[in-house]
Order: structure tokens, then sequence, then C-alpha cells
């Protein structure tokens, strides 16, 4: 059985390949981040990450995320997390996850 590749280096060669000379370039940064293929939250939850904001926590040994609307995020009284990821086309890239961890 042969199954169609989403998300990944074998999907998207040149952007991966372009990707791993960043990361050769900046090799102490590059060791604070990761390539997270977005299918899941995009086409499987149908999140949309211009009106919804992910939420993560830690809850024992899982990092549980929820997705709110951004207006309703930004009115919650709760210590402010940080941003943790990032999505959209340089320059406009913008948080699409927040963590509390």
């Amino acid at each position: 059985m042969t199954r169609k590749t989403r998300c990944g280096p074998e999907r998207d060669p040149e952007f991966f390949k372009d990707l791993a000379a960043v990361f050769a370039k900046h090799p102490d940064t590059s060791r604070r981040y990761s390539v997270q293929c977005l299918h899941g939250e995009t086409e499987v939850l149908k999140v949309d990450f211009k009106k919804q904001i992910g939420l993560s926590r830690i809850e024992g040994d899982r990092i549980v995320t929820e997705f709110r609307n951004r207006d309703e995020f930004e009115d919650d009284p709760e210590d402010e997390p940080l941003c943790c990821e990032w999505a959209g086309e340089a320059p406009h890239m913008f948080c699409i996850r927040y963590c509390r961890l």
C-alpha cells in the first residue's frame, strides 16, 4: 500500500533543502525550533489560524492544545503565555499557538 505524503521532505523537497541550509547556517539557534505539519489542525480540525489561536499547557506528561477564537483569547484574564509557534509568510509572520509551559 502506498500512502501519499501530506507533509515533509518527500512532498516539499525544495522547501526542506532551503530550510536545511538555514538550520546549518544557524546551528545554535536552530536547536530551539522544529518544523510541524499543520494538516491535523487545518484539514482535520478545520482550525482557521487567522480567526483562532492554539493555547497549550502541560498536564502531567502531556502537552494539551485547545483552540480558541482570537478575540476570546485576547480577553483571557489569566497570566499571559508566550508565543511558541508562528505561521505566515515573511515579513507577515503571526503567532498561531501560545504556550503556558
